[in-house]
């Protein structure tokens, strides 16, 4: 029993290790629709052998990341619209109902946490960087998540996010002017802080809102320019 049990372990650690290296790829967009993913040329982009990368990939298709053909191989599965719009409905009630509770719980870290998230968010606008802007962006709702549900609440908005941003293109997803939602988390940081959570509750349900909608325009623009997978 002791014999297996640190094997185990190792294995387990380079399969988190290729799902994360696999997440990176997808976010930068270094893997498409129109490409299959291969197990042996994943494994040699992220330098490691291919067991824990056969792993990765089944444990991606398992939390719906990627699609899977049998005797074909595994491939990125887009969202489809009505699919976006789900998790954003999913997400305006989960962050919402959060509100209720964030002021009971929240933290002098968390408020800094907090500030932190949307002073980098901004600086993301400001410099025009699209990857920034996203990670910042889901740091915000992870960081609100985390503080009002704990560690279950934050895993399960970064999960959102992943079947969002890693299956749509993240980089597209920002083309529509800053302005349009670049100051609301600190609208809602400020509404938080005055104690107003009915006025912060509002401001998210108008930010997520705007940003599916900024979602759901980026998709039909680029829907012609998107190659069909080829097997």
């Amino acid at each position: 029993m002791e014999k297996n049990a640190q094997p185990r372990a190792g294995n387990e650690d380079l399969t988190l290790r290729a799902i994360n290296g696999i997440k990176n790829l997808l976010f930068s967009n270094e893997i498409t629709s129109a490409l299959r993913l291969n197990a042996r040329d994943l494994s040699k982009r992220l330098e490691m052998s291919p067991t824990p990368v056969i792993q990765a990939l089944k444990l991606l298709h398992f939390q719906g990341i990627l699609g899977h053909v049998p005797n074909k191989g595994y491939f990125l599965e887009t969202n489809t619209p009505q699919m976006i719009q789900d998790i954003f409905n999913l997400r305006m009630a989960l962050e919402s109902a959060g509100f209720e509770t964030i002021l009971s719980r929240i933290t002098a870290k968390g408020w800094q946490e907090l500030e932190k998230a949307v002073t980098t968010h901004l600086d993301a606008l400001e410099k025009d960087s699209a990857r920034h802007v996203l990670l910042a962006d889901m740091t915000f709702h992870t960081a609100l998540a985390g503080i009002s549900s704990g560690s279950a609440g934050e895993r399960l908005m970064r999960n959102l996010f992943e079947m969002l941003y890693l299956k749509n293109r993240g980089v597209v997803l920002y083309i529509s002017p800053k302005q349009q939602f670049g100051t609301h988390h600190q609208v809602i940081l400020d509404h938080l802080k005055k104690g107003n959570i009915e006025a912060a509750q509002t401001t998210l349900r108008y930010h997520l809102a705007t940003v599916r909608n900024a979602v759901l325009s980026s998709m039909e623009s680029q829907k012609d320019q998107d190659l069909d997978l080829n097997w």
